[in-house]
């Protein structure tokens, strides 16, 4: 009866070990501000055909996916979308990004919206054409950069 008591006694459990410290993720908002101004820099650098402000968007390691397959790395990426700066005898004459979803996750974030073109056809007529997009962010180097990205020409 002895041993069957020493056994059944309760015992005092070590508590756990306290969780690593998380480590700081920027708020949403800021990320937000962050990535809204990116989307600003891409649309601005397109209509001016701006191939180093494209390219400093993107990670070097980035991937735009688009109707005729994916296209790997900033260089073929940039002359891609420069060379669909001109559609069916259109220019594209402004871009409007309207981010609906936006998740964070530490470095990384994806994001997802309308994008809508402006085009202005070669007898000088404005139409508008709108597209969904999804663009997976990662922080580099202190800023948001394109990794993956989707985000059809007109």
């Amino acid at each position: 009866m002895a041993l069957l008591m020493l056994a059944c006694r309760p015992r005092e459990v070590p508590a756990p070990p306290p969780p690593p410290p998380a480590a700081p993720v920027a708020a949403p908002a800021s990320v937000m501000g962050a990535i809204v101004g990116m989307n600003v820099l891409w649309g601005d650098a397109l209509v001016r055909g701006d191939s180093a402000a494209l390219a400093s968007a993107y990670t070097e390691d980035a991937v735009l996916m688009n109707r005729a397959g994916d296209v790997s790395g900033k260089a073929a990426i940039v002359a891609t979308l420069l060379s669909g700066r001109r559609v069916a005898g259109d220019t594209i004459y402004g871009t409007a990004t309207d981010t609906d979803q936006l998740d964070v996750a530490g470095d990384r974030a994806y994001e997802a919206g309308t994008l809508t073109y402006t085009l202005v056809s070669s007898n000088g007529t404005p139409r508008k054409f709108t597209v969904r997009y999804a663009n997976f962010w990662q922080l580099d180097a202190g800023s948001w950069k394109l990794r993956r990205s989707l985000r059809p020409l007109p």
